[in-house]
């Protein structure tokens, strides 16, 4: 998961008490003449308790097994969603499906087609049921004008257990030539958010978009030759890496290989938002050979020009078991950094995923550490440049500083600290190696300010010195 921001700052000898940061008297000079790096952490977030979440589903011919998974852990996602926004989130699912000419409409092509409904950035009112298996599939539809956003108050539209239908199964009869990302980007355009798409996003809600695939991102419509005899799709990858398998940068009927950059689709989501930190959430639970070193997944080619595999669902049996490279996926989730969350779709169960999704687009409560601190008390935190006293009065909203557990001077509660440090875990977790700081319950950072304010975290440190 990516969610760490960080700036490390080295300094020589021993820190003054009187300037460093609004320290409150910490003992710095107890800290060891060795001891010659300190951490300054910081992170920025919204006070928002509103969440629109956009669903990017692939639908074509191997995502049978992974829509089931997702449908099975749906209510993770939902109960993670209500605890934290209440009746304040929004869902709506598209596919990565785009009109072009290797995927014409389902009236005129029966297969590798694209519907009215969820494709070309059009929000999915199709409620599908697997009539069959995850390996043997058997989808059909029936439309539902009123599931277009999902909020709780009709949450099965998304999936109902008990009838077993919902909008995540868009089928597997869909585009080959998957384009996601320019699928999100026409969704999410001035036109579809004021004709069929309207009513989805806020402007003071965050906005999460999350993509489900086990291809890679396939750029514009017309940026390839679709149905090159001999390639057809893998032409998406050919595009994506810039070179083909024996290096042409140029394919058989003289198209460069060439996508929109990442970066673009970065812009236009960060744009929708005014640029506002923290307003906009991307996650991918794509085709990756190393969550912990996305870098690892790479475009390779086997001797016929085909793409070499990167990850495989574990016990699965069925022919539809691999992904393939997701490399702009990856690449855009990167550039998100903090607000970004990468996970393999070579998972047998979404649950944690989901939960992990939960922790990306709610309010923080709690923070992620890199390097472990040496020592808390001499450690300083602060909140919009103001420092936040180490002991206080545990009563909401009261915020009366006090000097310690012992201290009985609290006109009201008593005296406890506002924050403190959770050691790592064993093994640490790759995503907080050194541990992790929470706020106590009357002071956390998201109940101290008002709807729409920008939060500035700066947490400065001594860390554990290196063996």
């Amino acid at each position: 998961m990516i969610r760490q921001r960080l700036v490390i700052a080295c300094v020589v000898g021993l820190f003054c008490p009187s300037t460093f940061l609004g320290c409150q008297g910490y003992a710095f000079q107890e800290v060891p003449t060795s001891v010659v790096q300190k951490i300054v952490w910081t992170d920025d977030f919204p006070i928002t308790s509103m969440v629109d979440i956009l669903f990017v589903i692939d639908n074509s011919g191997s995502m049978a097994g992974e829509q089931h998974q997702l449908a099975e852990s749906f209510k993770v996602l939902a109960a993670g969603l209500e605890e934290n926004f209440g009746d304040k989130y929004r869902i709506a699912v598209i596919t990565t499906g785009m009109t072009s000419q290797g995927c014409q409409q389902c009236s005129v092509v029966p297969a590798s087609c694209t519907n009215e409904s969820g494709e070309s950035g059009v929000f999915q009112d199709l409620i599908g049921q697997n009539l069959g298996t995850p390996e043997e599939p058997n989808f059909v539809f029936e439309a539902d004008p009123s599931c277009r956003i999902v909020t709780p108050a009709n949450k099965d539209c998304f999936y109902d257990e008990e009838s077993q239908k919902g909008l995540v199964f868009v089928g597997v009869l869909g585009c080959g030539y998957e384009k996601g990302l320019a699928s999100v980007r026409e969704a999410l355009s001035r036109a579809m958010l004021d004709g069929p798409n309207y009513g989805f996003l806020r402007p003071n809600a965050t906005l999460a978009v999350v993509v489900v695939t086990d291809e890679d991102d396939c750029g514009e419509v017309g940026e390839i030759n679709e149905e090159l005899p001999g390639i057809r799709a893998r032409a998406c990858y050919y595009a994506a890496k810039e070179e083909g398998p024996d290096g042409d940068s140029i394919d058989p009927e003289g198209k460069p290989y060439s996508l929109t950059p990442v970066d673009v689709y970065h812009d236009f989501l960060q744009n929708l938002k005014g640029n506002r930190t923290g307003m906009v959430k991307f996650a991918a639970i794509v085709g990756i050979k190393d969550v912990n070193d996305p870098e690892t997944t790479t475009i390779d080619y086997l001797q016929d020009g085909s793409i070499v595999d990167v990850c495989t669902t574990p016990g699965c049996s069925s022919g539809q078991c691999s992904a393939k490279p997701s490399t702009r996926y990856i690449r855009l989730a990167q550039m998100f950094g903090g607000d970004g969350l990468l996970a393999t779709i070579c998972q047998a169960d979404f649950s944690q995923t989901m939960l992990d999704i939960v922790e990306l687009v709610k309010c923080p409560r709690e923070f992620l550490l890199m390097q472990e601190i040496l020592d808390p008390d001499l450690a300083n935190i602060l909140i919009n440049d103001e420092p936040v006293p180490l002991y206080t009065c545990n009563v909401p909203e009261l915020f009366e500083e006090c000097a310690g557990v012992e201290d009985n001077s609290c006109s009201v509660g008593e005296c406890v600290r506002s924050w403190v440090f959770n050691p790592p875990s064993d093994p640490p977790d790759p995503n907080s190696p050194g541990g992790t700081i929470s706020f106590a319950d009357h002071y956390k950072p998201c109940d101290l300010f008002e709807e729409g304010q920008q939060v500035h975290i700066e947490f400065v440190y001594v860390p554990v010195k290196p063996e």
